[in-house]
């Protein structure tokens, strides 16, 4: 069942205590490997993510773990860490091409397969 998780998802939303945000990004899950790239607006100007790491996928759980972190800009401080070990075990949601990723911290991110 992990082919259902697995691809390359374009980001839409990220929805944030209820509120939408729009995000300009990608995600790619593949062979247990997870890469992304996205960026967000922001009053301070956009802010931007990129990660990587590995990912178990079982049932409607899909846990990251995370190794590579670049983050910053926006006002936000810059977080180097190529060291990471924090692993976020979320429930996910499928429809047709479309996954929402419900995160620990109650936010959920939306995106749709492009392949």
């Amino acid at each position: 069942m992990s082919q259902r998780v697995e691809g390359v998802w374009q980001t839409e939303t990220y929805l944030v205590a209820g509120n939408p945000t729009p995000v300009d990004g990608v995600l790619f899950l593949i062979s247990g490997r997870w890469a992304t790239l996205y960026f967000v607006p922001g009053e301070q100007g956009p802010w931007g993510s990129a990660e990587a790491g590995e990912y178990r996928f079982q049932g409607q759980r899909l846990t990251f773990v995370h190794r590579l972190v670049f983050q910053g800009g926006g006002g936000r401080p810059l977080q180097i860490d190529q060291q990471a070990t924090r692993e976020e075990e979320c429930a996910v949601a499928f429809d047709g091409d479309t996954l929402t990723i419900s995160f620990p911290s109650g936010n959920h991110l939306h995106l749709r397969r492009t392949a």
